[in-house]
């Protein structure tokens, strides 16, 4: 076959017209979260976080609502990421000047985990969520399904998270937008060590800092909870270590932040803090946080299960009273001991009628 010595022009990428589509996301809170905690951030000032301990709490008394209503929902998925999800959402909820979301892309792959996300959020009051509309979660006439769906919430979910994985490119897909669309739109990705074992988000672990580094992407911050558990073990035990991709980050191009103590809620507000503003300083380097985190951490029983507790590990009200209890090292607020017991009242007057 002969050489082909044809000359090949270079064209030129047409311009682009960014779509004016409305914002659905809902507005930044107007008031502080109800049950939160103060820490201090790199600067030494006072920053007002939800309490780890309500999102769990919130989570385990919903839950009870959702399996009496025949549904099935996660505890131990949540309650690993509250630190991360806290810290996240004192930092988005504290941008000034414009909405928090043209600051932010958040995208949470870790579809199983957003239950913890509406009881953090209705902490705060987001999109006027309450305590009361958490009861609803997974029925029928809720609009807080398992796991985030756009379609149906689209004031509290920005990217629907069914199967792990398949959110984290999608991120990325909005950081390239951003990028040629020349906003200053940075995008936060929350995964769990699960999600890293699939296919389409290890093609995304390479393909971001490769895109990032020829300047084709926004600033971009990812963030792994690794309790090294699966649905029915523990992954390094059961099936394979997962720390050879973990270590593989850093020669892929991404700037690994290590956070070994991942309940520590200081600590990782400090290393999301640092995480953002070195990935605002050199977007050609997206950052990782590796955040060591415990599967069903808050009660010990679900801590030590092989599972993690990944699915609720309560059938019913029956125990609902010590598992909120435990989370708080037995003195929970008032209003989450009088809902605890009332699941117990529940559970006791059906047990009854059975007699």
């Amino acid at each position: 076959m002969s050489e082909d010595k044809s000359v090949v022009k270079p064209v030129a990428a047409p311009s682009l017209t960014p779509l004016r589509l409305p914002a659905k996301l809902a507005a930044t809170p107007t008031r502080p979260p109800r049950y939160s905690v103060k820490i201090k951030d790199a600067q030494g000032r006072e920053i007002i976080v939800a309490d780890p301990r309500a999102t769990r709490a919130l989570v385990a008394l919903m839950d009870v609502h959702a399996v009496n209503g025949g549904a099935a929902c996660h505890w131990g998925g949540p309650a690993a990421f509250a630190e991360i999800m806290a810290a996240i959402h004192a930092l988005l909820f504290a941008v000034n000047g414009r909405p928090w979301f043209e600051a932010y892309n958040f995208v949470n792959d870790a579809g199983h985990t957003e239950n913890g996300i509406y009881a953090l959020r209705a902490n705060y009051g987001f999109d006027g969520l309450t305590f009361e509309d958490l009861k609803g979660f997974r029925s029928i006439s809720s609009k807080l399904t398992g796991h985030g769906e756009s379609h149906l919430n689209p004031q509290g979910v920005l990217l629907s998270n069914g199967p792990l994985g398949s959110a984290l490119p999608q991120a990325q897909g909005l950081a390239l937008a951003d990028r040629a669309a020349k906003r200053d739109r940075l995008t936060l990705c929350t995964v769990s060590d699960g999600a890293s074992m699939e296919g389409e988000a290890k093609e995304a672990f390479a393909a971001i800092p490769g895109l990032a580094a020829k300047g084709r992407l926004n600033p971009f911050v990812l963030v792994i909870s690794d309790n090294d558990t699966k649905l029915s073990g523990r992954i390094t035990q059961d099936a394979f270590s997962m720390a050879p991709t973990f270590t593989a980050m850093t020669t892929l191009g991404w700037n690994v932040l290590e956070v070994p103590k991942g309940h520590d809620l200081p600590s990782v507000y400090d290393a999301l803090e640092r995480g953002i503003a070195q990935a605002k300083a050199n977007p050609t380097r997206p950052v990782c946080l590796h955040v060591k985190t415990i599967k069903g951490y808050g009660v010990k029983a679900t801590e030590d299960s092989a599972s993690g507790g990944h699915g609720f590990p309560l059938a019913n009200g029956e125990k609902i009273v010590g598992f909120v209890s435990e989370i708080y090292g037995g003195q929970p607020p008032e209003e989450f001991a009088r809902w605890a017991q009332a699941l117990r009242a529940d559970w006791e007057q059906k047990e009854a009628a059975k007699k």
